[in-house]
């Protein structure tokens, strides 16, 4: 009764875990939805799973890490951004999650690159392919073909990112569950091109970029932080022309799209602004945005300050999580080996039995079949044994008739007569070789086999003597046996050697013993 109730309990126990497991699942799949329209949000999903999240998000914490990395750069908070991602790719990598872990290496990638110009950061572009050829995430290998143009582009190289581009635009194009990546082809061209000062291409590409605006496969984030970042391009073009008004129009069409200018763009947005009001005589506006400049580069530089602390204390929990990760595996590695080893003596244990079994078996089945032989001949000879009587019985019947005949003259001639069968019948006996051949046969049946085999030119009388020879008897006793001349044998024995290439009649004993 109490290993029931103590059942009851645990299985009672476990779909509580369960179904609260579920439940923070849930939040991730929240914290998915909202995180590229309300980052806030999203933070607040996944800031609603209690530490340790991986006791609560058993294979998902790769997820937590990568949505949370997300919510961070949509935040601006950049100096969580890397910290997040990289946790990801280490949780993933754990979780054989990779999907997750190509994402993480991917974002890494821009992080470090595009963010901090960190050179170290193609070995994450390396992982993100490798990854993403592991899960067959064919877009997500499409967007690792765009990071070499991307690189281009952010060097000034425009030439080169635009020849990279133009190369494969029909491939980003033709990708027709996501139209992302033929976005980012196109803002790439038309950002190239207005550095170029080619304001046909230019122009070509913002409208192709733009047409894609309502494409439903494409998230308004992203197509608005382009656009900011497009706006922001092209006052900077006009500025150079000393074109102020288009400058201050562009910037104003950027400051609708604030919260989406990337990091790396929000420096060059100020001093973009500070400089065109200057120009525009604006002094106090412009002192503004230089003001603003400064708070932000300070309030970068704090967040940095806090956030390395944030990831030093992740990573070491992360650092822990893999060491356990390693114990465990080598652990399971152990288990596995004694297992095998387990599994090899058992077998090498069933093999030696049954090895004994079976020779035990054959044992048997030979003894079986050796005495159903013995069973076969036994009837033959019970058989040959009782004709034998009935032949012996018939004589003894035929004197008493010839007995009780009246006259000697006549008794004389039937005992003449019973003397001359009596004889034929001895002498047919004795003489058939076929007769004589078999009743042998009947005695060792796989000499007779085997020899015959061997030897398939030999006459019954050959077989005869070379049995007689295998049992040890002289050519005198063997002619006696079969009425033959002592020379015949002597002539019979060299025949048999010639038939078997022996070199000599007295190799045909040896051989006999040899091999019979």
């Amino acid at each position: 009764m109490r290993l029931t109730f103590t059942g009851i309990f645990l299985l009672f126990t476990a779909l509580i875990s369960a179904q609260s497991n579920s439940s923070y699942v849930r939040l991730i799949d929240s914290a998915d939805i909202y995180v590229l329209e309300d980052a806030r949000r999203a933070l607040q999903f996944l800031d609603s799973i209690p530490t340790p999240i991986k006791k609560f998000l058993n294979g998902r914490v790769g997820e937590y890490y990568l949505l949370q990395g997300h919510a961070f750069d949509r935040e601006k908070n950049q100096s969580k951004v890397y910290g997040s991602y990289l946790l990801s790719l280490r949780n993933a990598e754990i979780e054989n999650d990779y999907d997750t872990a190509g994402d993480a290496s991917l974002e890494l990638f821009s992080n470090l690159y595009f963010v901090k110009q960190d050179s170290t950061a193609f070995k994450y572009l390396d992982l993100a392919k490798k990854y993403y050829t592991l899960s067959g995430n064919d877009n997500g290998l499409v967007e690792v073909s765009q990071m070499p143009a991307y690189v281009a582009f952010l060097a000034h190289e425009y030439e080169e990112s635009n020849a990279l581009i133009l190369a494969d635009l029909d491939q980003y194009k033709n990708v027709a569950d996501d139209a992302y990546y033929y976005l980012f082809a196109n803002f790439m061209l038309a950002s190239n091109y207005i550095h170029l000062n080619d304001d046909a291409n230019a122009n070509k590409y913002l409208h192709i970029f733009r047409s894609l605006k309502t494409n439903p496969t494409i998230a308004p984030f992203n197509y608005n932080s382009y656009e900011a970042a497009l706006n922001i391009c092209m006052s900077h073009l006009h500025l150079k022309r000393k074109q102020i008004d288009s400058t201050l129009q562009y910037l104003s069409n950027a400051k609708q799209l604030r919260d989406l200018i990337s990091l790396n763009s929000v420096g060059e947005y100020y001093s973009l602004y500070a400089e065109a009001l200057e120009l525009a005589g604006k002094n106090d506006e412009s002192h503004m945005y230089l003001d603003s400049i400064q708070i932000y580069q300070q309030k970068l530089l704090n967040d940095n300050i806090n956030a390395s602390l944030e990831i030093n204390d992740n990573l070491l929990d992360t650092e822990e999580a893999l060491h356990e990760q390693t114990v465990k595996v080598h652990e399971n590695e152990n288990r596995l080996l004694l297992l095998a080893l387990l599994l090899l003596g058992l077998l090498i244990v069933f093999v030696l039995v049954y090895k004994k079994y079976k020779t035990q078996l054959k044992g048997s089945i030979h003894q079986k079949n050796d005495y159903s032989q013995l069973q076969t001949k036994n009837e033959k000879l019970k058989v040959r044994t009782h004709e034998l009587e009935l032949y012996i019985t018939d004589i003894k019947n035929q004197v008493k008739q010839i007995a009780s005949i009246g006259g000697e003259d006549l008794q004389k001639e039937k005992i003449r007569g019973l003397y001359r069968t009596i004889n034929a019948d001895s002498a047919n006996l004795k003489n058939s070789e076929e007769y004589h051949l078999n009743v042998l046969k009947q005695l060792n049946e796989p000499f007779f086999l085997t020899i015959k085999k061997d030897h398939p030119d030999l006459s019954d009388t050959d077989f005869l003597v070379c049995y007689y020879l295998k049992l040890g008897f002289m050519n005198k006793e063997i002619a006696f046996f079969l009425e033959r001349s002592l020379r015949a044998i002597e002539s019979q024995r060299y025949r048999i050697s010639k038939k078997m290439n022996l070199k000599s009649s007295k190799d045909l004993l040896t051989y006999l013993n040899d091999n019979y």
